[in-house]
């Protein structure tokens, strides 16, 4: 494939990405079609799927790239410690709360994981990726801190983003139930909890007995 070919098609395959972003925020993932995803996009429903074989790989393709974007500004962030990337965190938490189709979105994908098997793989897979860079994140943290945690680096990367969930669902229903820098605090918190206690000092040689005793 010529440079000018390759770069016609990753044109396309990102105009797809945003296409389908902006219907499915509008529609819903069960009420999004694909021939309404290429219209928006300016292109046939043959595009669509030479690009993506389903709905369903579309949907998780848009996933992806937007948990990509956000793992790099992630790393970005904690090349300063974790301390200094907390700010951030809260940040992209109450992006997503408090935006208008984002927290759904997720919601309606994950329901429609549980009635559909396939999509359900698709997913599975998805998260599994986010929950290994997730993992390697945590490891590098643990390792900058030159400590170890009572969880496995895998645990409580489930634990963070377990985390993260809840409290999105929560702040969407109950906004004033989660103040904005809840998660940081509660992950520091949770970091700092898990954190082995420092061995104590080795005792010295004991000494000659006292005269008084």
């Amino acid at each position: 494939m010529s440079g000018s070919r390759a770069a016609a098609k990753a044109r396309t395959h990102e105009n797809l990405l945003d296409a389908a972003a902006t219907v499915f925020a509008e529609r819903g993932y069960g009420a999004a079609s694909v021939e309404e995803i290429a219209r928006t996009a300016g292109t046939s429903v043959g595009s669509v799927y030479a690009h993506f074989t389903s709905k369903e790989k579309l949907f998780v393709a848009l996933m992806e790239r937007r948990s990509d974007r956000e793992f790099a500004e992630a790393q970005a962030e904690l090349a300063e410690g974790f301390e200094a990337a907390v700010p951030a965190l809260n940040r992209r938490l109450l992006a997503e709360a408090d935006s208008d189709h984002l927290a759904e979105l997720g919601a309606e994908a994950w329901l429609y994981a549980l009635r559909s098997p396939a999509f359900g793989a698709e997913l599975a897979a998805h998260h599994q990726r986010v929950h290994d860079v997730i993992t390697a994140m945590v490891a590098q943290e643990r390792t900058r801190r030159g400590t170890t945690f009572a969880l496995s680096d895998a645990e409580v990367g489930t634990v963070a983003s377990a985390l993260a969930r809840g409290l999105v669902q929560h702040r969407r229903l109950s906004p004033d139930s989660v103040p904005d820098d809840l998660f940081g605090r509660t992950l520091t918190a949770l970091l700092a909890g898990l954190e082995a206690p420092a061995s104590p000092p080795a005792s010295g040689p004991a000494g000659p007995a006292s005269a008084d005793a």
